[in-house]
């Protein structure tokens, strides 16, 4: 049996609203499934200087699955060059599988960065790579989501400048609401959250969300907004991005000015594809249901100090029958 995670019991009454370009729906119920083949792990490697690490092979990586060592059966390697300085042409051919999801909190607490969100997420679409799916989120204490192809610049623009900051803070079911319309798309999928990180009326908890980010195999990149003088609290506001972000082996930044922004979304892009990808079939037979932990370590001489950033775990698949039963 596949291990399915029903979250219409989670949600409640929550209002969760999907906008298309030609019409929009509401959807109160949605639900993960699927099964453990193949475990998929994107990873990143970097010097102490933050470059990336090109050029290992299958033979530098060694994967554990909580502390036992697994075989690598699916191996990839990224460009050997910066995504940044390559020909338009090549970025095109790239590009086709990838799944890039754009969240922009639009609650009450972002209104003295609102022109900043607007600026950065525009800067956002004209530095990702082309592709048919592109995904939009809003949030306040409802939902809206909307799938484009990165060729709909203009509708893209003006859905994000209508953005108006008020309402509450569903940040934790925004997240959810696009690891469940991504489940089972193919390619490779990143997410990238601009937010201040504050949730203050979403139906999922913390945990629940965390939960549902490592159910899924999304890396998610968190840009946090707000002044630290102003907002004594955003440390704090953060926890939330900071942990999607470590669990996926994504990245966390603070929003502090477009230039900086435009550095960040460079490294994100790089990152993208400069990543290897490494598969296995787990050695654990067992389907119980619990997460399991991934570390995944680099054993190529004059690496020992490199900065490996992967996918920290997953769940396993889940069998009923397999779960201990409580005898009085």
């Amino acid at each position: 049996m596949a291990r399915m995670m029903r979250l219409g019991g989670l949600m409640g009454g929550g209002v969760i609203l999907l906008a298309s370009a030609a019409a929009s729906q509401e959807q109160e119920i949605f639900q993960f499934e699927g099964g453990v083949d193949l475990v998929s792990v994107p990873v990143a490697v970097s010097t102490e200087d933050g470059e990336f690490v090109t050029g290992l092979g299958v033979e530098n990586f060694r994967v554990l699955e909580d502390g036992v060592e697994q075989e690598i059966l699916v191996f990839g390697a990224g460009l050997e060059e910066s995504w940044v300085d390559l020909p338009p042409d090549q970025k095109e051919e790239l590009s086709q599988k990838q799944v890039i999801g754009l969240l922009l909190d639009s609650s009450g607490s972002m209104e003295e960065d609102l022109s900043l969100l607007h600026e950065a997420a525009i800067k956002f679409l004209t530095n990702i790579p082309r592709t048919e799916n592109l995904f939009v989120i809003s949030f306040d204490e409802n939902i809206w989501l909307s799938e484009y192809s990165s060729d709909d610049q203009r509708i893209i623009s003006n859905r994000i400048y209508d953005i108006e900051a008020e309402g509450w803070t569903a940040l934790y079911d925004a997240v959810a609401t696009f690891l469940d319309r991504v489940y089972d798309y193919d390619g490779k999928k990143t997410l990238a959250v601009l937010s201040d990180g504050a949730d203050s009326r979403s139906t999922l908890m913390f945990s629940e969300a965390l939960d549902l980010v490592k159910l899924g195999d999304t890396t998610i990149h968190s840009i946090q907004f707000g002044d630290r003088a102003r907002h004594a609290a955003v440390f704090e506001n953060g926890r939330f991005l900071r942990a999607i972000a470590d669990a996926t082996g994504g990245s966390y930044a603070l929003a502090s000015s477009l230039e900086k922004l435009d550095e960040l979304y460079d490294r994100i892009l790089d990152e993208l594809y400069s990543q290897y990808t490494i598969g296995y079939a787990s050695s654990n037979t067992r389907r119980e249901g619990r997460y399991r932990e991934i570390t995944v370590e680099v054993t190529a001489p004059g690496f020992e100090d490199v900065e490996v950033r992967a996918r920290r775990g997953y769940y396993g698949p889940y069998e009923p029958s397999e779960i201990p039963q409580l005898h009085r």
